[in-house]
């Protein structure tokens, strides 16, 4: 009962652990979401003083009429052309675009009137529509440059469109009906493009540009950009909240969860069961290299039933920790084979233990090392049973004494004579071929050791632990899908 209750506590442990872990995580991706969100408004807020300031251009343009070509019944020429290109640069400022129109480069009386998305256009705001095209027409005879557009008044270019569609304004006769189809053909027919091709709608009707109108337009501009302003904060306002909504979610229990944590928990449980089975059985006097078949059938039965019921266990703690108040149990932590072996070396130092308790305990802490190590060196080889301790002990002893070496002063004479001897034992009662198998594992021990030791140093810092555990997963064969190497792995693995 103690056993289990020790074991309950070490999983309530590790998905205490997973939680805090968890809940730290979350609360990086919220505290992210709103840094994004205020980064994404403040550039707005930029991109909406830019806007605001081509509308600025346009009103200083406007306030001194005396400045603007022609008379006053035609100074809505211009006016037109600084409506089209400051309009069209504050709307791109909006969405954070550059310009897209400029009179840079452009001579005040050029062909061209403008540049718009680096095309040449000519403005013809003309009264009436037909009037319009046969400037059009006559500025084409006289410059015959195909690559130039013509911007009309977009009201009159909706007469034409009408009209081309079979559904003419009614307030016109079907004389100028016929006279506006003639000059759009005329114009398709000179310059060798289709009428759209060549003559653009405005942003601008013919009446607002009028000098006594067209202040009025201005405002009206400037008023449906504080309108889509407030539309785009409000998206970046409702996006955030919906993935703070969908990240907060991931604070409650899911199936995924509670699964990675119920398979991790299994595996755990497994091994620290087949540990504690060979400690008693080596407390009771069985030498690890004496194991039989019936002893490791024993351990293999019993590591499974166990690694159910650890199973069983972590899920059990995972919905009640998450699906009610209660807390994780924290009874302690779980020491690493290195932590381990520190504490029987102060033992042995203090003359608590005999330097064969050392060995014998020892190897016990090590064995999980042992396992593994013994598994990455011989790969898919078939160990037989009987010979299985043997194999495992000599690893585990390599273990002891590349820890050990240099640790314990005068006593380190004594520890190689008995792990020597203990090696001496085991190796005269295995045939040539085992013999190859622990020389192997005995030459390639070396490398695992200086990995697992990097992996666990309890005093190197996060990334280089982070780097070495990433080194040491590839060398035990983890494949490399599987192994976790940043925060953002660690992240896919649990929360997604």
């Amino acid at each position: 009962m103690p056993t289990n209750v020790w074991s309950d506590q070490v999983w309530a442990a590790g998905i205490d652990g997973f939680n805090s872990w968890k809940s730290e995580s979350i609360a990086k991706q919220l505290d992210q979401i709103v840094q994004d969100a205020l980064m994404s408004q403040n550039q707005q807020n930029v991109n909406f003083e830019n806007a605001l300031s081509h509308m600025m251009k346009m009103r200083q343009f406007l306030s001194n009429p005396n400045n603007i070509l022609g008379s006053n019944h035609t100074k809505h020429g211009e006016v037109a052309e600084h409506l089209e290109v400051n309009v069209r640069n504050a709307w791109a400022a909006l969405n954070g675009q550059k310009e897209v129109a400029t009179f840079d480069g452009v001579a005040r009386t050029a062909p061209e009137d403008f540049i718009l998305d680096h095309i040449k256009y000519q403005s013809k705001f003309i009264n009436g529509t037909s009037n319009t095209l046969k400037h059009v027409l006559e500025h084409f005879r006289k410059y015959k440059d195909t690559s130039m557009s013509y911007s009309i008044p977009k009201d009159q270019y909706k007469v034409i469109e009408d009209i081309k569609s079979g559904n003419p304004p009614s307030y016109l006769n079907s004389k100028s009906v016929r006279a506006i189809l003639q000059k759009v053909e005329k114009i398709e027919l000179e310059t060798g493009q289709s009428f759209q091709s060549v003559v653009k709608p405005s942003i601008s009707k013919y009446s607002e540009a009028q000098l006594g109108k067209v202040g009025e337009t201005v405002s009206k501009h400037q008023d449906y950009l504080v309108d889509q302003n407030e539309r785009i904060q409000g998206e970046i306002e409702q996006k955030a909240r919906e993935r703070i909504k969908f990240t907060e979610l991931k604070k409650g229990p899911s199936v995924s969860e509670g699964s990675k944590v119920t398979v991790t928990a299994a595996t755990i449980a497994a091994s620290l069961n087949t540990i504690t089975i060979i400690y008693r059985k080596v407390k009771d006097g069985k030498r690890l290299q004496d194991f039989k078949e019936n002893d490791w059938k024993e351990v293999g039965l019993s590591s499974v039933k166990a690694g159910v019921k650890g199973g069983v266990t972590a899920s059990s703690i995972y919905a009640l920790t998450n699906l009610t108040s209660l807390s994780a149990p924290f009874a302690g932590a779980m020491a690493s084979a290195a932590m381990g072996l520190t504490s029987l070396m102060t033992d042995l130092n203090k003359n608590q233990i005999t330097m064969d308790d050392f060995v014998t305990q020892g190897q016990i802490l090590c064995l999980e090392a042992g396992i593994a190590a013994t598994g990455g060196a011989i790969g898919q080889m078939l160990i037989p049973i009987p010979v299985l301790g043997s194999v495992i002990g000599t690893v585990t002893a390599n273990f002891i004494w590349s820890y050990a070496k240099g640790k314990l002063g005068e006593r380190e004479h004594e520890l190689k004579n008995i792990l020597n001897t203990y090696s001496q034992s085991v190796v005269t009662k295995l045939d040539v071929a085992y013999q190859d198998i622990v020389s192997k594992i005995n030459a390639t021990y070396a490398h695992y050791n200086s990995l697992m030791d990097a992996a666990f140093t309890v005093h190197a810092n996060a990334s280089v632990l982070a780097a070495a555990s990433v080194n040491l997963a590839a060398a035990l064969g983890v494949p490399e899908s599987r192994i976790l190497k940043d925060d953002n792995d660690l992240e896919t693995f649990f929360l997604v």
